[in-house]
């Protein structure tokens, strides 16, 4: 059984996370690990395969539910939800890269109610099947070389997409009422925006 610290005020918490499949050492078996629900946030500090196996709750109007400290990280919501208080916020995230973490991609869930920016990522990394809707800030913020691509992003606080330049592209998504659509990037084709194709 492997372990993750959270950071919690006042102190560090340890929660589980254990193996997809059974067996092995950590490392050994290449299996994918297991994100256990939680309210505070959810350190990822090596790269690997990561699944979330039920909903992640989250109070937090301030910092990420998940923050990912290693480049070449594979997050797959597994169909569950990250799921933020609803709130306002200026430095909250659903799901946060540092900076210098690259290669990280996020599928398959949903990201809703964060308080701030449902994912910002940094360079070459891939935001794709997800639902990302009615967040306070940005849908998705990613840096140069990232692929944005089968989302639907809706009714969130700032714009559906932002990218920091033209390496990045964008294909497949459906944006409605965000409070702007699609800022930087390349159009890569079939993107709906506010019911216009992009």
């Amino acid at each position: 059984m492997l372990r993750i610290k959270h950071a919690v005020a006042g102190g560090l918490i340890v929660a589980a996370i254990a193996f997809f499949a059974s067996g092995g050492a950590a490392g050994e078996s290449g299996a994918p690990l297991a994100l256990v629900g939680t309210k505070k946030t959810l350190f990822i500090s090596k790269p690997g395969s990561y699944y979330l196996r039920n909903n992640l709750v989250s109070v937090l109007t301030t910092g990420p539910v998940v923050l990912v400290k290693a480049s070449n990280v594979l997050l797959n919501l597994n169909g569950y939800s990250i799921i933020g208080p609803g709130s306002s916020g200026t430095t909250s995230f659903g799901i946060l890269a540092n900076p210098g973490v690259a290669n990280v991609t996020v599928v398959g869930g949903t990201i809703t109610g964060i308080a701030g920016a449902a994912v910002n990522l940094g360079p070459n990394s891939e935001v794709s099947g997800m639902h990302i809707v009615g967040n306070s800030g940005d849908g998705v913020d990613c840096a140069s070389g990232c692929l944005i691509s089968g989302n639907v992003i809706a009714d969130n606080g700032g714009a559906g997409i932002s990218l920091s330049d033209s390496t990045s592209g964008f294909q497949n998504n459906v944006l409605n009422g965000n409070v702007s659509g699609i800022a930087g990037g390349t159009s890569l084709g079939h993107n709906l925006v506010n019911g216009s194709p992009e």
